[in-house]
């Protein structure tokens, strides 16, 4: 292992070397890191074994045999990832549907807790770590560096880590306490190994004047036991989450389902005082489970219709049908009712799908197919309550998945359709073949996103295709602004003939341009170019002043072709240009005036540059308001706006189309948008964008994903329509 971490390379900005660099100093420091950990474990099974642990003395036994092993894997995986950084960006390999099945709870479990790892450090290192990508990103040379190609991110590491426990044979419970010690340690040490990485690429010039937008997030905390004077803080805190089995998440998103429940449980007192009092026995949860397996193998023709009745909430719809088929199984009379508890699930994923579809872009026949899944999430949602309450839920990530390749998918192209009907089949085979294990929406929803990576690689390419355009015409912009400048301080405030004005205006400037976006402003060439303005103006003023045309300073004649050249103008074509020049002159020595010189060059084959009116009429056309009415603090949000952010987008038609961000422009800081296809529907700076959230052509979403963005338009419309809520039971936000 790597014991000696190098400084970064003075004064360089070679990749290779940057990246050795932040090599030997990740392997050091993440090496010491996992040291730590296992000496903590090893610590931990020990302490365990001395209570009477027959099964932890024969895991720490195994834990020493294997730990140099694990810290060997760990740190070639380190090495690997660097490795592949200097390598030409990959695409994301697909999953093969073939290989894919169900897990087994212990599984499940370890992978639960993975992603729990991964979520807790992504959220307490996200300034950090966001600024680390990006940099990591421009130096590799790619457009955006996706979490598993950061070999210091928390996915990687948390992956990596698994990839080295495979040479443990221990139980999943010790698995996650090597987890739990994991997430604990690195949530200390990540934090100087990104400062490090970041201050030194900030000092070779890698991205130096960007700012974080993201905010660091507190890890959870679980309560402590009573007694914790002579326990390690760590090793209780690893018991506590073990004994847990990892329901617990972070505290915003608990605070976030307790307000929920609260506001839930006011809405229904508000809208049926008497319900409590009329309402009959419960019915048990097993029971609610069969009669929504009954339902779900039969789904009621409501929940394939959809919008068969607006007026009524899917919740109460499947409300009625599920009290209805318990009173016919006879598990109860006429007043039959639900638990709270249940009654909770049934209206919050009810909620859940009605924002989802009143809110998400979906084609008709695609929102009764996500009907569908309604009975399959309420009966998640009456088993597990993670649902709610953890980000990485299996059922919570297939539906996100689901939603992704549906919204704006109209079908338009053969890829379209293959995907809907990839969509269509994974629907299908969760209403026939879920029971109760949850383990079958992580493998459709892998089944799923392979081959919607696929699919993605397409877009990709079309959005790297958009991107690059308005890179290089923004170049372009930028290069001819700098040029209007420069040629406005040679030329002053002479006034110029038309022969030597298009000479400088158009000729001049298109060169100056090329030279810039090819060589670069420090160019030899574009020096040259100035002085040669500057020539053509001194002979000016000479002739001005009446100096004979023979007096004159003599022209620099190779830098005023090579000028003509980059405008295709070749041979005796550029010799009559350079002689109405000289003709010009001797005019203007001759004593005539420069307004009654009309000798005119040649229209110049290269179009001239926009002016002015094109950005208004731009303006227009995205804002609809040549005032740019907008809010500054919306302007302050949109700018914060991050690659890969997805808002609404509506026309003057009143057609909604999901459009993701993704590419800003260093130059402008103007935000490309892109469709569901990859295909540009927007280019505008935050000012605009601002302007059109005032116009209601635009709507930010609340979440990144589906399900979060579902979650949080529930509590909007309950905090809308309910009254102030009522305290939730106690352990409402238990699993």
């Amino acid at each position: 292992m790597t014991t000696q971490g190098d400084p970064f390379p003075t004064g360089s900005r070679d990749p290779q070397l940057l990246l050795a660099a932040m090599q030997r100093i990740s392997q050091e420091q993440l090496g010491l890191a996992l040291e730590r950990i296992l000496r903590r474990a090893d610590d931990y099974l020990f302490d365990s074994s001395n209570n009477g642990g027959g099964a932890e003395l024969t895991a720490l036994r195994d834990l020493r045999r294997a730990r140099a092993q694990i810290g060997q894997r760990f740190d070639q995986a380190i090495a690997e990832a660097f490795r592949r950084l200097q390598e030409a960006p990959m695409g994301a390999r697909a999953v093969d549907a073939s290989s894919l099945s169900l897990v087994s709870d212990e599984a499940l479990e370890e992978q639960l807790a993975t992603e729990q790892v991964i979520d807790g450090l992504g959220r307490y290192h996200a300034p950090a770590l966001e600024l680390l990508e990006k940099r990591l990103a421009a130096l590799s040379e790619r457009p955006v560096l996706g979490a598993r190609d950061n070999p210091v991110g928390p996915k990687f590491l948390a992956e990596a880590l698994g990839n080295s426990l495979t040479a443990l044979d221990v139980s999943t419970s010790v698995r996650i306490v090597l987890y739990k010690f994991f997430e604990r340690d690195l949530s200390a040490s990540l934090a100087p190994l990104y400062d490090r990485l970041n201050s030194g690429l900030v000092a070779a010039g890698i991205l130096p004047h960007i700012k974080a937008t993201k905010r660091a997030e507190p890890l959870p905390q679980p309560n402590q036991p009573a007694d914790t004077s002579t326990a390690d803080p760590a090793t209780v805190a690893v018991a506590n989450a073990v004994a847990t089995q990892f329901g617990m998440t972070g505290p915003g998103d608990q605070a976030m389902f307790s307000n929920l429940l609260g506001l839930l449980q006011s809405w229904r007192q508000a809208m049926n005082p008497a319900r409590a009092a009329e309402a009959g026995p419960a019915i048990s949860s097993s029971d609610v489970m069969t009669v929504l397996s009954l339902l779900q193998r039969e789904p009621p023709r409501p929940y394939e219709q959809g919008t068969a009745d607006s007026r009524v909430p899917l919740a109460e719809q499947l409300r009625r049908d599920l009290l209805s088929g318990a009173r016919r199984l006879g598990m109860g009379g006429d007043n039959v009712a639900l638990s709270e508890v249940d009654e909770d699930a049934v209206d919050l994923v009810g909620m859940l799908f009605d924002v989802l579809l009143d809110e998400r872009h979906f084609e008709p026949d695609v929102r009764s197919k996500i009907n569908r899944l309604l009975v399959p999430y309420i009966k998640v949602a009456v088993k597990d309550r993670r649902l709610f309450l953890y980000k990485a839920h299996p059922a919570r990530r297939l539906l996100n998945a689901v939603a992704e390749a549906s919204e704006g998918n109209r079908g338009e192209s053969p890829q379209e359709r293959e995907l809907m009907a990839r969509v269509d089949g994974t629907i299908e085979r969760l209403v026939a073949e879920f029971n109760e294990d949850v383990a079958i929406f992580e493998t459709l929803e892998q089944e799923l996103r392979g081959f919607m990576e696929q699919h993605h690689k397409r877009i990709e390419l079309t959005e790297r295709r958009a991107a690059e355009a308005q890179r290089g015409k923004e170049r372009l912009e930028q290069a001819r602004e700098g040029v209007s400048v420069d040629l406005a301080v040679s030329r002053d405030t002479r006034e110029l003939p038309p022969a030597l004005d298009a000479f400088i205006n158009q000729y001049t400037a298109h060169h100056l341009a090329q030279v810039i976006l090819r060589e670069g402003k420090e160019a030899p060439r574009y020096a040259e170019a100035i002085d040669a303005v500057t020539c053509l103006l001194v002979s000016f003023d000479h002739a001005e002043l009446g100096v004979p045309p023979d007096k004159l300073p003599e022209l620099p004649r190779p830098t005023l072709l090579s000028i003509l050249e980059s405008s295709g103008i070749l041979g005796h074509a550029a010799d009559e240009i350079l002689t109405t020049l000289q003709r010009t002159f001797q005019r203007v020595s001759a004593g005539e005036s420069v307004a009654a010189i009309a000798e005119q060059l040649p229209a110049s084959p290269i179009p001239a540059a926009p002016g002015p009116a094109a950005d208004s009429a731009e303006l227009q056309l995205v804002a609809g308001n040549a005032t740019l009415d907008f809010d500054p603090a919306m302007a302050e949000r949109m700018r914060a706006l991050e690659i890969g952010t997805w808002v609404q987008l509506t026309s003057e038609s009143g057609r909604v189309e999901p459009a993701k961000v993704s590419w800003i422009s260093p130059i402008s800081s103007r935000l490309l948008f892109v469709n569901r296809r990859g295909i540009r529907v927007l280019v505008a700076s935050a000012e605009e964008l601002a302007a059109m959230a005032r116009l209601g052509r635009l709507q930010l979403r609340e979440a990144d994903t589906a399900f979060d963005d579902a979650m949080h338009q529930v509590m909007g419309r309950l905090k809308a329509v309910a009254p102030a809520p009522i305290s939730p039971p106690e352990g409402a936000t238990t699993t």
